[in-house]
């Protein structure tokens, strides 16, 4: 099987989206799998959230994040394989380790649970000074407004002997990039995965930008990205996003539209060019 690093920003973000729609809900029951300790970390020396309001969702980089009454967070990283669904009845698919009964604004109840086949998600419950610490790990959002030229440019030359596909891939700086989205972005700012940090230009640092704002639109406008049997929504559907890729997992170059795509390893990781329109 294909090793994708999935889901990133998109696909959370479509995610965290269709749960708003529901939102605010207060949580009747909760329950879990015989194995949910290997995904949620140290529930036992916080809280039940049986009787809690979820008032607010939100989303930094790839991190998810249940936002309830008396400053009580849930936060979950999907990992590999992870979704949550939204079901008038109660989920039965298999991998299922959380699940809530809740009841909506309007008093219908229905159940969101979370389901992870590979179980390499995360999942914690904080309260909100706890909370800002796990927010406080990750840089930037690449899907912010503080995601400028001046902070990409600035970025790369403190780092300047990284390599830039890989260093894209840094939550520690770049909130939400993950593997495709870094060999699309180099794409589509016409810079080889290859390069050096320090030799990327003030002009081409806002090609990156643009490249990045490209990339999260088209993906989130369908409902993320898909591959080989990953993610999926709330739903159980998955993301058309595939079809707006112009090197990831392609055969030939989707903006030159003759060069063969080339795929070689770069710390590990599966990494996607076009020798014709990448410098």
């Amino acid at each position: 099987m294909l090793y994708i690093d999935m889901p990133e920003l998109p696909e959370v973000e479509t995610i965290k989206s269709q749960i708003e729609e529901i939102t605010p809900f207060t949580i009747l029951s909760e329950e879990y799998s015989s194995v949910v300790s290997s995904i949620l970390k140290d529930k036992n020396k916080h809280f039940e959230v049986t009787g809690h309001t979820v008032s607010k969702m939100g989303r930094k980089g790839k991190l998810l994040y249940f936002e309830l009454d008396d400053d009580m967070y849930i936060l979950s990283h999907l990992g590999m394989s992870g979704s949550w669904r939204i079901s008038k009845t109660k989920v039965i698919e298999k991998h299922t380790h959380v699940q809530f009964e809740v009841k909506g604004k309007k008093g219908n109840k229905f159940f969101i649970a979370y389901v992870d086949p590979r179980r390499f998600g995360n999942m914690y419950f904080v309260y909100e000074e706890e909370a800002k610490k796990h927010f406080n790990e990750l840089g930037v959002d690449i899907g912010s407004p503080e995601f400028t030229t001046d902070y990409i440019y600035d970025v790369l030359k403190k780092h300047s002997s990284k390599v830039l596909k890989p260093f894209l891939l840094d939550q520690k700086y770049f909130a939400g990039c993950g593997n495709y989205i870094a060999s699309e972005i180099c794409a589509r700012a016409g810079i080889r995965p290859t390069r050096k940090c320090g030799k990327v230009t003030r002009s081409e640092a806002d090609k990156i930008r643009e490249a990045t704002e490209s990339v999260l639109k088209g993906s989130i406008e369908n409902n993320g990205m898909t591959f080989s049997g990953g993610y999926s929504d709330t739903r159980g559907e998955k993301g058309e996003g595939v079809q707006n890729l112009v090197v990831f997992y392609q055969d030939v170059c989707g903006l030159c539209r003759t060069t063969k795509v080339k795929k070689i390893t770069l710390a590990q990781r599966g990494t996607y060019y076009c020798p014709t329109c990448q410098k």
